[in-house]
């Protein structure tokens, strides 16, 4: 029985583009192990094949010969491509037996289809303010949706307006907010495997049909007064950017108690310490969601898949990789997170977890932890609290003297000491918080850890969404991860199936374990850090 196409889908479905001040777009990097020794990571961002756009929408493949993040003051913006894929199978077979394949103009031909059945609609919208007041009015998007053929290869823009309908119009009629743009290219011959002009054959498909993104370029909006200056505060927009409706519901009004986290409002510099909850700006940014629906248009029956690109700001740490991700989020949903870690062998169960805590020491390592342990550190009472008598000795004071993370904080462990901030050490929290955790991410020293203090991580590790008395948006105690927020303004914690396998992998351990032995053989993790690190340093003598 001939074969048809069953069903379309995007490579990849969810991608983050970022904001960037430069015309250029970010070249494609990936993270490579390890790093070298001048890196405070255990990863560095490494050059990897991108992708030219054409004056004719054609892409050319190119291998950067290093990783440039701006052009000049401007920060290039991160701009994600999309491939169409198409799942191909016999009629009435299970999706088991269908083949995944790229979908290219002679795919389509080969269905007696042309470019022009292939349709991709773009709605990009900004709802922040929307959200923020409970008011549709005050969001703007693409009305109507953005909608570009495959066989069309030009530049379309994503230009957002207020609504349609709505009683008093944020962006005045004849302006626009710019979200971005969008194009399709147009599909190349793929080379031969056999072509030495081609060495990029096996990773890029220049005959796949894909469309780009490209964000814009990180501006904010707002009303005539927003571009004022006074002598507490400098203009918040360009006067070029000032054209926004304040009578539009925005401009003036202030935070509701019921909406969190509160300080994602644009708000005025309150005119005495008594206001806490000033009177917003009407500042707008040209960040969007951007939902994209992909339409074939057989004979009868129409198939439909989407794409979502979430737009945010610069990332400020690109050779850093989070301890908690994207992915890990949206692992964490459904019955697939428990089937995964039930899944798991003892070897690959470890070496997650050091992969884990490699992470969270990438993290620190750019955390500036003396800044929030001082203004973040919530007060301590009660049993949170040592007695001044019982106070970790010889450890150096920080302040506030009865605050989280302090000599008086009873989660302190009393072998280790931070030593006295001086001129030449102004952060040693931060830089005692490094130490300790590049040390902990080899998983042989995280196990001694554990033998010599059973259920450190228990106690330290708070378990997923968990809020102690007294703790808020504002200040926290030192459970890990320590003075950081999630999105709902509470302590960011580990998601719920990485704190399942980590509490599994700790109880797991045999107990009780022999000491670990001076010059124990290190992880092959570890080995392959250190053996990499030796070759660089000699590749850097050697070039002497």
């Amino acid at each position: 029985m001939a074969q048809t196409i069953q069903a379309i889908f995007v490579d990849p479905p969810i991608a983050i583009a970022r904001l960037g001040g430069s015309r250029i777009p970010q070249d494609a990097y990936i993270w490579v192990e390890p790093g070298n020794p001048r890196s405070d990571g255990n990863t560095v961002a490494a050059p990897w094949w991108s992708l030219d756009v054409q004056p004719d929408g054609s892409v050319t493949p190119r291998m950067p010969t290093d990783v440039r993040l701006r052009d000049g003051d401007l920060i290039r913006p991160v701009a994600p491509f999309f491939e169409v894929w198409a799942s191909i199978g016999e009629p009435g077979s299970p999706s088991s037996r269908w083949q995944d394949v790229p979908v290219t103009p002679a795919l389509l031909q080969e269905f007696q289809l042309g470019e022009a059945a292939l349709a991709f609609q773009f709605n990009a919208q900004n709802r922040k303010v929307a959200r923020r007041m409970v008011d549709d009015d005050l969001a703007f998007g693409t009305y109507p949706p953005v909608t570009v053929s495959a066989n069309d290869h030009g530049v379309h823009a994503l230009s957002a307006t207020s609504p349609p309908g709505a009683a008093v119009p944020m962006i005045p009629a004849g302006s626009t907010i710019p979200l971005g743009s969008v194009q399709v290219m147009r599909s190349r011959r793929q080379p031969k495997s056999n072509d030495r002009r081609a060495p990029w054959h096996d990773v890029v498909n220049v005959e796949a049909i894909r469309f780009r993104f490209t964000p814009a370029h990180g501006h904010f909006y707002g009303p005539p007064e927003a571009a004022k200056k006074t002598k507490r505060r400098l203009a918040a927009v360009d006067k070029a950017n000032a054209f926004l409706n304040p009578k539009a519901g925005w401009y003036g009004e202030r935070a509701k108690s019921t909406l969190q986290p509160i300080d994602t409002y644009d708000m005025l510099i309150p005119e005495t310490q008594r206001d806490s909850n000033p009177p917003s700006l009407g500042v707008v940014d040209d960040t969007c969601e951007v939902r994209v629906t992909i339409t074939l248009a057989l004979p009868g029956r129409p198939l439909v898949a989407h794409a979502n690109i979430f737009v945010g700001p610069p990332d400020f740490g690109p050779d850093r990789r989070p301890f908690l991700s994207l992915a890990d989020e949206l692992g964490d949903r459904g019955a697939a997170s428990a089937a995964r870690n039930q899944a798991m062998t003892k070897a690959e169960r470890e070496a997650w977890v050091e992969d884990l805590f490699e992470r969270i020491y990438e993290t620190v390592s750019m955390f500036n932890l003396d800044h929030f342990q001082f203004n973040s550190g919530i007060r301590l009472q009660g049993d949170r609290l040592l007695p001044k008598r019982d106070a970790l000795a010889g450890d150096g004071v920080l302040t506030p003297k009865d605050h989280a993370m302090t000599n008086r904080d009873a989660l302190r462990n009393i072998t280790n000491r931070v030593p006295p901030r001086t001129e030449e050490q102004p952060l040693p929290l931060s830089q005692y918080a490094r130490m300790r955790h590049k040390s902990i991410q080899d998983i042989d020293a995280l196990k001694e850890l554990l033998d010599e203090n059973p259920g450190r991580l228990q106690q330290l590790i708070r378990r997923p969404f968990e809020v102690e008395a007294a703790e808020n948006g504002d200040v926290t105690t030192m459970r890990m991860p320590p003075f950081m927020r999630n999105s709902n303004a509470f302590p960011l914690t580990l998601s719920a199936w990485q704190y399942e396998l980590l509490m599994e992998w700790v109880t797991s351990l045999p107990e009780p374990r022999k000491k670990s032995r001076a010059g124990a053989a290190l992880s092959p993790r570890a080995k392959r850090r250190r053996d990499a690190i030796l070759a660089w340093l000699d590749a850097q003598e050697y070039n002497r």
